[in-house]
């Protein structure tokens, strides 16, 4: 071996020689020292009597054994390199222990740190430099959680405690601030914001609450108490808005003048100025490209948008076209207020526009102009049935089959009807003369009004439709007359409409269909009811079932209550409806009357001579009675189809064998029309006796 090799060789020995001794020394050292650092903490954060030198001392020491671990780490992979520690098994088993408490000091070493940042931040906290405090809690809360599970000693878990306790001394002592600072104030109608000029502390304090936050929640408070009593009241009421200042406090105050009013725009717009100057006050920075104006901004700045367009510009829209023309004012209005709010940052550029939407002023007009076409209509509809007048053509005798097919006949209808025509008529007449845009919105307005007048009126009229017969037949021609004039007017206006209205329909088609319809299900459920109650009262008048020994005198009393009812129905029908209908309708109502005493009488198994003869004097009472309710009473028998046999089996009633086969005729006399064989064989079995007349007699009786 060369004296070089020699030299080297005893060097590298040397340091091996060291690494033997130091590490067990080191060993030694961190275990003393991590014990120290524990009874430290557990002193001062615990049982609470240590100081702060004694862990600076601390680290100071932890710092210089960091150093001698690093310096014999670095020997000890020299001399891995040479491959020595093939040869010394003792110097591998000091380099995995100097990797071993290389951890446990590291370990120490966080914790010095968080001792250290603890007693940093009571200085910080006694400052009040919140922001930094906050930075603080978040690093200790980090390095604490950072630490492996099975490094932690239960003084991690107290330290993590002992944070918390100051995160949540913290936020109290942070929100006190901001509540000492900004002072806000509801009683009655009257709302106060009031802030104090010194301001330093709260600027920290919303530093420190956004710091590593989303969500500042007396920020959003604040927000809440803006949007109720500051932005709301300015839009939907009139107020008094006043602001004062001096060198201690900024003030603003709201009072509710009005609460049943709302200002105009312009006042809207002045006061919502006043009110962002004055926020102005509180506008600190929450972060280098956010403020409190923005955070509030954002918490308000889409249903502040929707407020101003639905509560306070829509009443600006103009009704007339010499409105439409000055609205050019309102527009430039709003751009300023719209540049403002954005100024202020309670606008961001996705926010909705207020100018965007102020100035589709055109669709807006007519918006507004076919609105308030629906609600008028609905007023109309909303007047009394019962104010009536005569339309259409009087009934011609000599044209019984009805009129032409472009005419109405004449009728009674509500006045309101007429007036409602007469204001869509001038709604159309607008739309031809309108674009194309306008005028396809207005045709569309007036098949609505037309579509919600099935609708309405039932349901508004309700009470008088379903009690009182007049107004049921005054709807009924009411939507027969308003189906007409659709008609007419889909000959008349809508020819002349802009042939590129892009509807899916440009004539009443449906309107008109809908009308009738509605119209006719209307009063024919009432006339199905007039002849439910005929049905009801005569199931009590005594002829039901199929054996009578006498007639009762309720039979005669419920056949007039019948004819009563009907009669009352002429008096208030009479000139409402038509002539045919109205003749048509009465005529349904009276064939069931004697359709009710055929049943009854054609029933029976067996009817005295006296029973027969009273039953002749009943019928002869509807025979009396029924054709006055007609406008013609020689043309009952062409409304009621049961009014022949009614007058046949009375005659029956009241005749002989000899005259009722006179009347027969061997099939062909005016029985024979009126009754079926088996119908009158059973009659005759009911009246008279057996013998041998009466059987030769049910024998020509044939089919």
């Amino acid at each position: 071996m060369s004296l070089l090799a020699e030299v080297l060789f005893s060097a590298e020995k040397i340091e091996i020689d060291q690494i033997n001794q130091k590490v067990p020394e080191l060993k030694l050292s961190i275990e003393k020292i991590k014990s120290e650092l524990v009874e430290y903490t557990d002193n001062v954060y615990i049982k609470y009597s240590g100081r702060p030198k004694e862990n600076r001392s601390l680290l100071r020491t932890a710092h210089n054994l960091e150093e001698e671990i690093g310096t014999l780490h670095k020997h000890a992979e020299n001399v891995t390199k040479k491959e020595l520690l093939k040869s010394n098994k003792e110097l591998g088993e000091h380099i995995d222990t100097l990797k071993t408490i290389d951890l446990s000091l590291k370990l120490v070493l966080k914790l010095c740190e968080v001792n250290e940042k603890l007693i940093e931040y009571t200085t910080l906290q006694t400052r009040k430099e919140y922001l930094k405090c906050k930075q603080i809690i978040c690093y200790l809360e980090d390095t604490l959680d950072a630490i492996p599970q099975d490094e932690q000693l239960q003084i991690v878990e107290e330290l993590k405690g002992v944070v918390r306790e100051r995160r949540i001394g913290l936020i109290n002592e942070i929100e006190n601030v901001f509540k000492q600072k900004i002072i806000i104030d509801k009683d009655d109608s009257v709302a106060t914001i009031k802030i104090i000029s010194v301001t330093d502390s709260l600027e920290q304090a919303l530093l420190a609450m956004f710091y590593n936050e989303s969500v500042i929640f007396v920020l959003s408070n604040l927000a809440k108490f803006l949007w109720n009593n500051f932005f709301i009241p300015i839009v939907d009421n009139i107020v008094d808005i006043k602001c004062e200042q001096n060198e201690i406090y900024f003030l603003i105050k709201l009072e509710i003048i009005d609460n049943n009013k709302k200002s105009v725009y312009n006042e809207v717009f002045s006061n919502l100025k006043i009110l962002l100057e004055f926020l102005e006050n509180l506008n600190f920075p929450l972060s280098s490209t956010f403020t409190t104006l923005e955070y509030i901004g954002c918490d308000i700045r889409d249903n502040l948008s929707e407020l101003l367009i639905k509560h306070c510009l829509e009443d600006t829209i103009p009704s007339t076209v010499e409105g439409l023309k000055n609205y050019k004012v309102v527009i430039e209005e709003t751009e300023k207020l719209e540049e403002t709010l954005r100024q202020h940052k309670m606008f961001a550029e996705n926010t909705t526009s207020l100018i965007e939407y102020a100035s589709n002023i055109d669709i807006l007009f007519i918006n507004k102009k076919c609105k308030e076409y629906s609600v008028e209509s609905e007023q109309i509809m909303k007047k009394d049935l019962h104010n009536l007048t005569e339309v259409g053509v009087p009934y011609n005798p000599d044209n019984p089959l009805g009129c032409e097919v472009d005419q109405f006949l004449q009728c009674c209808v509500s006045k309101n009807v007429l007036e409602l025509l007469n204001y869509c008529e001038k709604i159309l007449q607008t739309a031809i003369k309108g674009t194309d845009v306008n005028a396809g919105r207005l045709l569309v307005t007036v098949q609505n009004i037309f579509r919600n007048y099935t609708k309405f009126v039932p349901e508004y009229h309700n009470k008088m439709l379903k009690t009182i017969p007049q107004q049921v037949a005054l709807f009924h021609n009411n939507c027969l007359y308003i189906s007409h004039k659709l008609t007419e007017w889909n000959g008349i206006y809508l020819m002349k409409l802009p042939s590129t209205l892009n509807i899916s329909s440009i004539d009443f088609e449906v309107e008109i269909c809908q009308l009738r319809q509605t119209g006719s299900e209307l009063f024919s459920s009432y006339v199905k009811g007039q002849i439910n109650q005929i049905n009801e009262i005569m199931k009590g008048s005594g002829l039901v079932g199929d054996i009578i020994k006498e007639l009762q005198p309720v039979t005669e009393k419920c056949v007039k209550q019948c004819l009563r009812q009907q009669e009352l129905l002429r008096t208030v029908w009479h000139k409402v409806l038509s002539y045919s209908i109205y003749n048509k309708t009465i005529g349904i109502i009276l064939n069931s009357l004697c359709n009710c005493l055929i049943k009854s009488i054609t029933n029976f198994n067996d009817i005295s001579s006296v029973v027969a003869e009273q039953l002749v004097e009943v019928i002869q009472i509807v025979l009396s009675r029924g054709p006055k309710l007609f406008t013609n009473s020689r043309e009952i028998s062409i409304y009621v189809p049961l009014w022949y046999k009614l007058n046949e089996i009375s005659f029956v009633l009241n005749s002989n064998l000899i005259d009722i086969n006179d009347r027969w005729a061997d099939g062909k006399g005016p029985l024979a029309l009126q009754f079926k064989p088996l119908e009158l064989k059973k009659l005759i079995i009911a009246l008279f006796k057996a013998s041998d007349r009466r059987d030769a007699m049910l024998a020509k009786i044939q089919d």
